[in-house]
Formats: C-alpha cells, structure tokens, sequence
C-alpha cells in the first residue's frame, strides 16, 4: 500500500532526526530503518529533503484541528486561547528541531523557502489564522478592538515559541513551568488589556 509505506518512511525518518539531527540522517539509514531499499524510497519521495519538507507540514493540520474545535463564540475566550497556546507549544516542539537543521544548511533553507511559499504560505499562515480567530471574536465583541487581531495573536504565539525553544536548547522546562503552568499565566496576562469584560 503506497500511503502506507509513505507514512513508514516518514515515521522512520523522523526517529532518525530526533536520535541523529537532520544533517546526519542519510537515505541508506532510512532505507534500514524501513526494511526498504533505497531505491523504494524514491519511488515515494523524489529526494531526501522532501521527505524532510514533509515532516514539517504534518504537524499543522493538528493544531488547525484544535482551532476547529475553538470557534469564535463558543466556549470561554480564556479557554479558548488556552487550548490554542498549548497546541502552539506541541507545534513547536516538532517544528524547532526541524527548523535548526534547516537553518544549518543554506541550500536546504533555500528549498525549504521555496515548498513553503507553495504548500502553506510559511509560518506566518500560523500567525494569520489565529489572528483570523480573534478578528472573529472582535466582530462579537468578546475581545476588544484597540489593538489589531495579528498583534494579539503575535502576543499569544510567540512567547510560545520562546518558551519551546527554550525548553529544546536547556532539557529543561522554562522558569520550572510546565506547559499548562506556562500557558495559564499567558493568557491571565494577556486578559487585563484585550478581554476586560472576563
């Protein structure tokens, strides 16, 4: 099965990266951890790198999944973004490890620049489909709109980022928070300025 053996690649690949780094994993250990030969591979992904590409874009549609699940007017706004920031936090952790190799090799950059602009729009999609989010509880007058959608949702995600990337390059959780710890004063100190009616 043809979807099968792509998703056992993709599986193979990704343990290799995380126990090796992207900059170390050939297609002859990802042909051994597969029981596939290297030929195999290639009848499934035209190169290495896409296989790489294609990690990355895995993840997203996950968090978009906790977005669905989040609909502007439902639910508590606090929650709401809660459970998004987490998402992020789970995003990132797949993302950065990619994301470092990528940025160790400028060709492969290159590349990877290039699939983004024609898959997904880059990282900023992640950015404006929050912000399309919280423009949407702004029209119902749940969050105030004195400051723009795309700089509140900037406000949420990027300490998420931050507090991932940390995590990643000490082993250790940030400030001792775990995620939920983390998350929770977040969005507590984001409340005062954007939702003063919660």
């Amino acid at each position: 099965m043809p979807g099968e053996t792509r998703q056992k690649i993709l599986d193979a690949t990704e343990r290799l990266i995380q126990m090796k780094g992207l900059g170390r994993v050939t297609t002859k250990e990802i042909a051994r951890e597969t029981g596939l030969s290297e030929g195999a591979l290639y009848r499934h992904f035209g190169h290495k790198e896409e296989v790489f590409f294609e990690i990355v874009q895995k993840y997203l549609p996950a968090f978009l999944d906790t977005l669905g699940a989040h609909m502007a007017g439902t639910g508590n706004i606090s929650e709401n973004l809660k459970a998004i920031a987490l998402a992020a936090i789970e995003y990132y952790s797949k993302l950065i490890p990619m994301g470092a190799s990528f940025l160790a090799d400028a060709d492969l950059l290159a590349e990877y620049r290039k699939q983004l602009q024609q898959i997904s729009g880059g990282p900023q999609r992640f950015f404006e489909v929050v912000a399309a989010y919280i423009e949407e509880e702004q029209q119902l007058g749940r969050i105030t709109r004195d400051t723009s959608a795309l700089s509140i949702a900037i406000q949420l995600l990027g300490p998420c980022f931050q507090y991932e990337f940390m995590h990643q390059f000490t082993g250790e959780l940030p400030f001792g928070w775990s995620g939920h710890a983390f998350v929770e004063d977040l969005v507590r100190g984001l409340m005062p300025g954007h939702f003063p009616t919660l």
